[in-house]
């Protein structure tokens, strides 16, 4: 077999003299050549015509392989070296073929002229391989060994792709693994019709993580690497069951433009990539990421994957998706929570309470608070209430009292005229919504000077951002820093946060939802003499309740703090804090006071309102002031930021 290195290019002459070394036995009389010699001699010619065309470089080839290509300068040399995202040996022919995408083509071609038989023969393996290199080299099928391929069959007949529809489930923040969202594949089947859905099939990458790790580990792991990643092809209606009905999660459903042929060359390769390791990194090559690469093999001719080096959070990627053309429409999938919001809205405010009241086990359900009701009132009320049963049973499981009284209350529905349910209103699809990175430019004054701020934030969204097209009381901040520049100092670092997330979910009758917050990092406390900078955790949970257009919240909050000026290396403090999210005309606002006292004696009381002002969907203006009162300070210090949101 001939063989080619990743980035090797063979002078002309060479290219002629491989082609007519490969081609000459084929011109000799049939009769004097044994087959054995005639396929060699076949497979040879298509190599070196493979190698004249420098297929193992094209578009189509990179992607089948997952190939990442860097190049290096070194006058007067320019180098390209070759890598697969494939962590896994069994996805290549060649030894060399994870790291030469010449190499493997050739052994490739090799491959499918081989005389093994079964579901392991490279044309059963790589179906997507072969159909490109056939379209490529016009490989005459006649000359190749028939092989029968059961499993490859099965599949087929099973994932009978016709029209692919890209999935995003909303940001779930009780969960490590899909804080920032999440994004699969639905491969629609040829024929289904207003069923197609139930016969549809989810594709999703994610970390295979052993039983028994915990948050913290995944994080670690999650992070660095540690996790394997592989695509799982399961039926759809289990990821609604999954997103939609157990964690509460919105689901929004993006129809994508793929032909035919694009549709079925995807779900050709995925067969290829069943059981196989990729390297799996919660920031980068995560969920998000490899499905950009599903649809680079679908349409060879787009490009990705390449904007996304630091981070490929899932809204991002699907606005990537959208802006590449791929897009042709969305539909919205409220989950059980939005639509039981959405019913008991809808119900006069005087009598909101009555489903939940007829939600529990013993309830009356001919109360006189119901009978007393039209008609129409009373259906939407058992609705709402039948609907508050199936919401805790997806929670906490059946019991066999909540079943019987499940099933009481769709009989006494049934004793009624069917109504259509109460629609959820559409919100503004996530994509529209600002970008994720953001630029801060502040100018303010403290109690001694005035100064110059410039912040960075690698992600996402936090609660005063712009909420077009996010969901309301959910913040997630990752990677910010700030450095500020007082007009009689020097430039310091004033603050880094690792990670600050804030979930403010209103409790309500049905909704016991606990509210809480977690973040950590570097920032300077202010002191009379210094303002040094401390390392902290701090985090605090609570509940919050809905107040007009926003919530008041009571948190109790902890905070371990390492800091020169206190008494001890580490010390711990707690406290209460007290807020108030609001809106109005100009965009989120939030006052709030916090109260810490420290182990070692200290206290620390604060106070604060900060007012965002949208300026467009990516630009903002931020006022805020606030007063400290603590032992060794008291001041005040207000600033002016400008906000600009990008990718």
């Amino acid at each position: 077999m001939i063989s080619l290195g990743s980035d090797t290019k063979l002078k002309p002459f060479g290219i002629l003299l491989l082609v007519l070394l490969a081609a000459t036995p084929s011109l000799q009389v049939h009769g004097s050549q044994s087959p054995e010699r005639s396929t060699e001699a076949y497979v040879e010619a298509l190599q070196a015509q493979a190698i004249e065309k420098e297929l193992w470089l094209a578009r189509g080839w990179i992607n089948l392989g997952h190939y990442n290509a860097t190049t290096s300068n070194v006058l007067p040399f320019r180098a390209v070296a070759y890598s697969s995202f494939v962590d896994d040996k069994r996805f290549f022919l060649a030894d060399e073929g994870g790291t030469q995408p010449g190499t493997e083509l050739l052994a490739t071609l090799a491959g499918f002229f081989s005389n093994t038989q079964g579901d392991e023969h490279p044309q059963c393996r790589f179906p997507a391989r072969l159909q490109w290199l056939s379209e490529q080299l016009n490989i005459d099928r006649q000359r190749m060994p028939e092989v029968d391929c059961p499993l490859y069959r099965q599949w087929q007949a099973m994932v009978n792709v016709e029209s692919v529809v890209l999935i995003f489930p909303a940001h779930h923040l009780n969960s490590p693994s899909s804080m920032f969202g999440h994004t699969l594949l639905r491969l629609d089947p040829a024929s289904g019709g207003e069923y197609s859905e139930l016969l549809a099939y989810g594709v999703n990458f994610g970390a295979n993580i052993p039983p028994g790790d915990n948050s913290l580990l995944y994080a670690y792991k999650g992070l660095s690497g540690g996790y394997p990643g592989q695509f799982i092809v399961e039926p759809y209606f289990k990821k609604i069951q999954e997103y939609n009905r157990v964690e509460n999660r919105d689901i929004w459903e993006y129809p994508l433009n793929l032909t035919l042929d694009e549709s079925r060359r995807m779900g050709t390769h995925l067969w290829e990539l069943k059981d196989i390791n990729f390297a799996y990194f919660f920031f980068t090559q995560n969920c998000s990421y490899r499905l950009l690469e599903l649809l680079e093999v679908a349409r060879p001719g787009v490009e990705l994957t390449d904007e996304f080096v630091l981070t490929a959070i899932p809204i991002d990627t699907v606005r990537s998706i959208e802006r590449a053309g791929f897009i042709k429409g969305h539909h919205y999938r409220p989950s059980i929570a939005s639509q039981l919001q959405a019913q008991i809205s809808a119900l006069p405010e005087n009598i909101q309470i009555l489903p939940n009241q007829l939600s529990q086990k013993e309830a009356d359900l001919e109360t006189p608070g119901l009978m007393a009701l039209p008609e129409e009132q009373q259906y939407d009320v058992l609705q709402a209430a039948y609907n508050i049963v199936r919401y805790r049973q997806a929670k906490a499981g059946r019991d066999q009292a909540s079943a019987k009284h499940s099933l009481a209350l769709l009989t006494a529905l049934s004793a009624y005229p069917p109504r259509p349910l109460q629609q959820v209103p559409t919100p503004v699809s996530p994509e529209k919504g600002h970008e994720s990175k953001r630029l801060a430019l502040t100018r303010g004054r403290d109690k001694k000077s005035h100064y110059s701020e410039l912040g960075f934030r690698m992600a996402y969204h936090s609660l005063l951002d712009n909420e077009f097209g996010f969901l309301s009381g959910a913040q997630i901040n990752m990677g910010s820093f700030s450095v500020r520049h007082y007009d009689d100092e020097t430039l310091k670092l004033e603050r880094l946060d690792i990670a600050d997330i804030f979930s403010l979910t209103p409790k309500n009758e049905v909704f016991n939802s606990l509210s809480w917050r977690v973040y950590g990092g570097l920032e300077r406390v202010n002191t009379e003499e210094r303002r040094p900078l401390v390392a902290h955790i701090s985090g605090g949970g609570g509940y919050s309740y809905a107040v007009g257009g926003g919530s008041v919240y009571a948190l109790f909050d902890a905070r371990l703090e390492n800091n020169s000026e206190l008494n001890q290396f580490l010390e711990l403090a707690v406290g209460p804090e007290l807020g108030w999210q609001y809106k109005n005309s100009w965009g989120a606002g939030a006052l709030k006071t916090s109260w810490l006292e420290f182990t070692g004696s200290e206290q620390r009381i604060d106070f604060s309102l900060e007012q965002n002002i949208v300026l467009a969907v990516n630009h903002s203006l931020r006022f805020k002031a606030s007063r400290r009162w603590y032992d060794r300070y008291t001041g005040s210090e207000y600033s002016l930021s400008y906000h600009y949101f990008f990718r």
